[in-house]
């Protein structure tokens, strides 16, 4: 994105979902889609690995991701997922989960990674949330669909149902014990037993 009175290049300011003109100052607060994607105005390097159009460049917190706008889809990396997820779920704290199953056949497509080619691994998000990614190990890069990350945002993890732990011994508040060894304890035990 390129500023609007000077067209320098501007940057994003810190983890947020705006930016700033390092040489005049100006501020720029785009637009964001459901997901909380900022687009930049600027075509990414990869194709889209479902519609297959070019991705743009934007940002969700502050991490650069490359989204679609036909199908609202996004591309990042797990490193930059990694710091995306955290934030959502600090924002969507609170709220319901979305009830949401997936369809077996979502486990079943197949997608090409934009950025090797080859095809990406379909499976479950494995920390929480009912969702189904796609990554590519190689490039560490992950695919979310529209609206999964809200779905994996809200997800919050199952409350203890064992309630309190028991407590099995009274809380000892003497002085330190010297540890003792196990003829030392055998000896006491001898002394001190009635065998009357």
């Amino acid at each position: 994105m390129n500023c609007r009175n000077c067209a320098a290049a501007m940057v994003p300011v810190g983890g947020r979902a705006y930016f700033r003109c390092a040489h005049c100052g100006t501020f720029e607060f785009p637009v964001t889609n459901d997901d909380g994607i900022a687009d930049r105005g600027q075509p990414a390097d990869v194709t889209c690995p479902v519609c297959r159009v070019t991705l743009s460049v934007g940002a969700i917190e502050g991490h650069p991701v490359a989204h679609c706008g036909t199908c609202r889809g996004f591309l990042t990396s797990n490193a930059n997922f990694g710091e995306i997820l955290p934030r959502k779920r600090v924002a969507y704290a609170g709220q319901p989960m979305i009830p949401r199953g997936f369809e077996p056949s979502e486990l079943q497509r197949k997608l090409t990674c934009p950025k090797c080619r080859k095809p990406m691994d379909t499976h479950p998000y494995g920390g929480g949330g009912n969702a189904v990614v796609d990554t590519c190990p190689r490039c560490r890069l992950i695919w979310l669909d529209s609206g999964e990350l809200e779905i994996l945002a809200r997800y919050q993890p199952a409350k203890n149902k064992l309630g309190e732990p028991i407590l099995l011994a009274a809380k000892y508040d003497g002085p330190p014990r010297e540890p003792r060894s196990p003829i030392r304890w055998a000896w006491d035990f001898f002394d001190t037993t009635d065998w009357s």
